[in-house]
């Protein structure tokens, strides 16, 4: 629900007007949009505003005096007094017509029933029920000689007139003019006692191309963030943005930028593409794993003493030099071991190579290959050799447990999160120049509760008003 003060200009005058929207999820695809427009304010002055001379024509000449205007259910009765005054007309009806001497006036009190219904977008009020009372002796003869209903018919067509020119239109605030209601209903309504209103009822379609064209309104407004530099040409149904972030599992957190770019894949559905920058993660490191412990059990621990990455395309290469050091182990029960005495010790620089997958919005890093850099000569038979690849075996599925265990889930922007976008395929990808970075595909399905997610979120920011 959304509050609105707006003002209208009345005989040079601005007079407040207070509109009302609410949205809410009619169906999958559909927004139910109810506006009501409080018109009390210009109903306490309407009497002052429409209270004016009228010149029907050459022979007619009335002067209206509204005294009240209230609201009854969905129209609104108007009350007042005019004075009609007939006079001689010279040449009626050509161009040379002239007003001549003046030859009646009579008093008349008029009690009118205005209805209300839709025009456009906008409620329209008409004239339907109009009741003279000519007053005394003078409005007797005035009802003979026909001269109130000739002030019946020019009133009516006159306050018409004036009303056709004075629709009620609700205005989307700027921020959600794309959305376009398409009113079905409207009426005058009573608001608290005789209280003069207006209500309209519709819908909002949200396909995916007009909530991509809203984003790209509120980017262009200021209200979400600019695209990111150096990126490439953009379709114009797309829309693409740059968010600055911390990632805050490391301690202390660093920062990483998001570039996110949306376009409409169908009616329901928006593609969405990210690429993730961690070239600040990637300087870090080496500060970061020095000391983690890859491998700590009773036969042997191997401790990570300096590792940085290099991204080479859609590959990422780790170099990492590890202290690893191998024990005596003996057994002291049925499942319990002892680590003995240091049997070797070095120091091993390994490659390895990283991919990864995408589970739950998160990218979960997988080991691919591992091997010392530069090689060592293959054992390529015999005890040695079997003995040594299961040792390289067993270390590489320790280190891929080590990585799966620590998937990196960058904190979405709250935009995002309300769209819940859904993230299926990721791989990694080099920045600039071996720099450390991801990109991500994924999706949102659309729904009408997605879009009011998203303006209660802007609601919440100040970009749209507040709820009444």
């Amino acid at each position: 629900m959304l509050g609105i003060s707006q003002s209208i200009d009345a005989t040079g005058r601005p007079l407040p007007l207070d509109v009302y929207l609410g949205f809410a999820p009619q169906s999958a695809t559909t927004l139910g949009v109810r506006a009501a427009v409080d018109l009390r304010e210009i109903q306490r002055i309407l009497p002052s505003l429409l209270s004016k001379r009228f010149e029907p024509d050459c022979g007619l000449g009335l002067t209206v005096g509204l005294t009240s205007a209230q609201a009854e259910g969905d129209a609104v009765r108007a009350r007042g007094r005019v004075r009609a005054e007939l006079y001689r007309c010279k040449g009626r009806g050509t161009a040379s017509e002239a007003r001549g001497a003046h030859l009646w006036t009579q008093a008349v009190d008029f009690d009118a029933l205005v209805s209300a219904g839709l025009v456009g977008e906008c409620v329209g009020f008409d004239l339907r029920d109009l009741t003279l009372a000519p007053r005394g002796v003078i409005g007797g003869l005035g009802n003979l000689f026909g001269i109130t209903e000739k002030v019946r018919l020019a009133i009516l067509k006159e306050s018409n007139e004036a009303l056709r020119e004075a629709p009620v239109c609700p205005e989307m605030p700027d921020a959600l003019a794309l959305l376009a209601p398409d009113f079905s209903s409207g009426s005058a309504v009573e608001i608290g006692d005789g209280g003069i209103g207006a209500a309209l009822e519709g819908t909002v379609a949200t396909d995916a191309a007009r909530l991509v064209g809203l984003l790209r309104l509120w980017q262009a407004k200021g209200f979400l963030p600019k695209a990111g530099e150096g990126l490439p040409q953009l379709p114009e149904a797309a829309v693409s943005f740059r968010f600055e972030e911390d990632l805050t599992t490391a301690v202390p957190p660093v920062p990483y930028r998001l570039d996110v770019t949306m376009a409409p894949a169908s009616s329901t559905r928006i593609s969405v593409d990210v690429k993730l920058d961690l070239r600040e993660l990637q300087q870090r490191l080496p500060e970061m794993g020095k000391g983690a412990l890859l491998v700590d059990d009773c036969r042997a621990r191997v401790e990570v003493q300096s590792i940085e990455t290099i991204a080479q395309g859609t590959n990422l290469v780790a170099l990492a030099r590890l202290d690893a050091r191998n024990y005596t182990c003996e057994r002291t029960g049925d499942s319990a071991w002892q680590r003995g005495e240091l049997e070797r010790s070095e120091q091993v620089d390994v490659r390895a190579e990283v991919s990864a997958s995408v589970v739950e919005n998160c990218l979960v890093f997988h080991l691919a290959e591992l091997a010392r850099d530069p090689p060592l000569p293959m054992v390529a038979e015999g005890r040695q050799g079997a003995r040594s690849e299961a040792a390289r075996m067993l270390f590489i599925d320790a280190v891929d447990h080590l990585l799966q265990d620590r998937p990196l889930c960058p904190e979405l922007p709250a935009e995002l999160r309300v769209l819940d976008p859904q993230f299926r395929s990721g791989e990694p990808m080099e920045m600039g120049d071996g720099g450390l970075g991801f990109g991500l595909e994924g999706s949102v399905d659309l729904s009408a509760t997605t879009l009011v997610a998203l303006l209660q979120l802007l609601q919440e920011r100040g970009v749209l008003p507040p709820r009444p």
